[in-house]
């Protein structure tokens, strides 16, 4: 039997990204365990032990960093959801005057780079009161989540015969039990893939979160950058490590929960 040189290339390729790929992750899993000596607030701290830099990362400020982290994510997840559903429902079942302008601003307003935004959401929420607040942090997000949002629900409705609609009405459904029992639990790929992306912007911002907050409302990722690489001391890697093996955590999470309904999002609806 010959040896099919195709198959073994691809393989040795199959290996090699992977490998790519997982070396980093292996990397600063194995460095959040390290014992390197570290500084706080001036003071000379040495990791207690095998779990002294996640310790560390789990306490104080970075657990506060954390707690926001999940607050900002989980509520912008949710509102998103809440607004943008309706909104493509709407668009895809009804036509109205300019609904393909507003559809393709949706689309133009998602494509605009952060830094043209920032420096805007940042004056007005320093005259408003909601820089440094978490509420602030997710209006921000709110203009680059819910026009992606509103584009993948409509992609998805579009395909779905509005005749399904008109035969709910006809036997007596209301409009909410109609969303309840029918329309809701067929958009559940598309749920799913919205909430995916929502998830993975607002929770791997660090751009406008560096931003738009100083102290009270700066989430886990942002606090990176501030905490570490201090003047006279270096970077902390154990710590930095710890940190983002924690950040990593909850994605994967949510990546298990969401598979199922990625790929049907991505295979039926257009998404």
């Amino acid at each position: 039997m010959g040896v099919n040189i195709k198959t073994i290339i691809r393989y040795f390729l199959m290996v090699f990204v992977t490998l790519a790929f997982l070396f980093p992750v292996w990397n600063m899993i194995s460095a959040s365990f390290s014992s390197k000596l570290a500084v706080e607030e001036g003071r000379l701290l040495i990791p207690d032990g095998f779990l002294g830099n996640w310790e560390r990362a789990l306490s104080g400020s970075w657990a506060e960093g954390l707690i926001n982290s999940l607050i900002i994510t989980v509520t912008s997840v949710v509102f998103t959801l809440l607004i943008s559903f309706p909104a493509a429902y709407v668009i895809s079942r009804y036509h109205f005057m300019a609904d393909k302008h507003i559809f393709f601003w949706f689309l133009a307003t998602r494509m605009a780079p952060a830094a043209a935004l920032v420096l805007p959401y940042l004056v007005i929420f320093r005259a408003v009161g909601l820089w440094d607040t978490i509420p602030g942090v997710v209006i921000a997000y709110f203009g680059f989540n819910i026009p992606l949002a509103v584009w993948l629900f409509t992609s998805f409705m579009s395909v779905i015969p509005k005749e399904i609609d008109n035969q709910a009405f006809i036997d007596g459904y209301s409009l909410w039990a109609y969303f309840r029992k029918i329309f809701i639990p067929l958009c559940m790929p598309a749920i799913g893939v919205v909430s995916f992306f929502t998830w993975f912007f607002s929770w791997s911002d660090m751009f406008f979160a560096s931003v738009l907050t100083s102290f009270q409302a700066k989430p886990l990722n942002a606090l990176l950058l501030v905490t570490l690489g201090r003047v006279g001391y270096g970077v902390e890697y154990g710590l930095a490590s710890a940190a983002g093996v924690i950040t990593i955590i909850p994605g994967l999470v949510l990546l298990y929960w969401a598979k199922t309904y990625l790929s049907k999002g991505f295979t039926f609806g257009r998404i």
